[in-house]
């Protein structure tokens, strides 16, 4: 696939609506915890909704249904809600509540669950150019994620950086990035995939939920596929052990 005829199109169309093209609303999928704000999405509607509603441009689907991304991977948006913005407050509590249930020693995050729900903020604010928190963790050259061989991530997403958009992407190439970092090797595992989505809407943020199965043992790396993202360090590590 030519990433550069996929991305670019996709990305002016996203910029030229005025982050108006509508994103995924976020799964819940770490347990029962107190309920920030609901997502807010189009006509009023609310996240946890039966609501059958189009997919967007990542592949949501409406009601229960599971739907796959433009990239081949699968978007399964739990409560069934058509589409949407998520507050920020929400994020962050989500962010938070992740890292007081993973084991962490400074910015290596460590799951030992077969089961891993991992929060994943495009550059939110906490400090100045291109990186993730994950988490709630960040730090030089990025957080560094252990999850167990076999387990299944469900990683919820979120760009958090005003102005720039931003996607998800499990990557076999390691860095130093060039500006198409996404070229430079292939997605990890089926699923590990987020289209960019548009910058925050004020106080809202575009989210999507991803489930996928971790790769083989091994290195990999979480990196923002807009070109140049990963380029100018939006970059993390993940060690399948």
């Amino acid at each position: 696939m030519n990433w550069t005829k996929v991305l670019v199109p996709v990305l002016a169309v996203l910029i030229g609506a005025g982050a108006g093209a509508g994103g995924l609303a976020l799964a819940d999928t770490h347990g029962a915890r107190s309920s920030p704000s609901p997502a807010v999405v189009p006509g009023g509607s609310r996240a946890g909704s039966n609501t059958q509603g189009g997919g967007s441009m990542m592949g949501s689907g409406g009601g229960t249904a599971r739907g796959g991304s433009m990239m081949g991977g699968g978007s399964d948006i739990a409560h069934g809600a058509p589409g949407g913005l998520v507050p920020a407050s929400r994020m962050e509590a989500l962010a938070a509540d992740a890292r007081r249930s993973v084991d962490h020693t400074g910015s290596t995050l460590v799951y030992r669950s077969q089961q891993v729900a991992l929060v994943a903020l495009g550059a939110p604010g906490s400090r100045p150019g291109m990186y993730w928190q994950l988490d709630g963790v960040d730090g030089p050259g990025g957080p560094t994620v252990s999850v167990p061989a076999g387990a299944t991530l469900a990683v919820d997403f979120a760009d958090g950086d005003p102005g720039h958009p931003h996607g998800f992407e499990l990557t076999t190439a390691a860095p130093p990035y060039g500006r198409m970092a996404m070229m430079a090797g292939k997605v990890a595992a089926p699923g590990a995939f987020i289209m960019p989505v548009p910058a925050p809407d004020g106080n809202l943020w575009y989210a999507a939920t991803i489930r996928f199965r971790a790769p083989p043992a091994g290195t990999y790396y979480i990196i923002c596929p807009v070109p140049g993202h990963a380029q100018q360090g939006m970059w993390a590590k993940v060690v399948v052990r």
